[in-house]
């Protein structure tokens, strides 16, 4: 969406953060709109149990925190860095509205990202309210190809765990081996060194 040029020319202040660096924690007060330049980052709830339930992984160009931002509200997740390293912009409100104001094209882009990520969340809830363990791990795969920048037919080594598959689609790390093994004899998927490709 951005290229870092165009934020740094914006004055938008620029973080650099290691792997496993908490970019913010669940419950903590939203006074910034983050995005994503270079890196990978996780966004995670944790139950009372200490378990951790995958929301989503955000790569390169997208933003992160834009409800609870833009609602002066509390992140209700929390996100830590998963690459090597990430390179991250920090808006504060008023910069935000400045750089959109300066930037209306970029208005339309930012509006249609949120209604997509909304969309991937009403999708992913419909898929564990009401699928089977296979077709939860099919929207599961679909929304992470989506969020790539792939089309559905178009295939692609899934760079993501059993484990955290289970804590997407609310499935056991056990139900999700067996799901995916049943997959690959059904021809549905390949599995290529343990890694999905669909």
């Amino acid at each position: 969406m951005f290229s870092r040029e165009v934020l740094m020319k914006n004055k938008i202040p620029v973080l650099h953060l290691k792997k496993k660096d908490a970019l913010f924690r669940e419950d903590q007060k939203a006074t910034h709109l983050f995005y994503l330049v270079e890196g990978e980052i996780t966004i995670y709830n944790t139950d009372s149990e200490g378990k951790e339930f995958l929301i989503q992984k955000v790569f390169e160009h997208q933003f992160l925190g834009e409800p609870p931002f833009l609602l002066a509200e509390r992140y209700p997740a929390s996100a830590i860095v998963t690459s090597e390293n990430a390179e991250i912009f920090r808006f504060c409100p008023e910069l935000f509205q400045k750089f959109m104001v300066d930037h209306p094209e970029v208005l339309l882009q930012f509006t249609k990202e949120i209604a997509r990520k909304a969309y991937e969340k009403t999708m992913k809830l419909k898929a564990i309210v009401h699928l089977n363990p296979n077709e939860r791990i099919f929207n599961f795969l679909k929304i992470h190809k989506r969020s790539l920048g792939l089309e559905l037919e178009e295939k692609t080594l899934i760079n993501v765990t059993r484990k955290e598959m289970a804590n997407s689609t609310g499935l056991a790390v056990e139900t999700v081996i067996r799901a995916v093994k049943k997959m690959e004899r059904e021809g549905k998927i390949e599995l290529i060194n343990h890694k999905i490709f669909y």
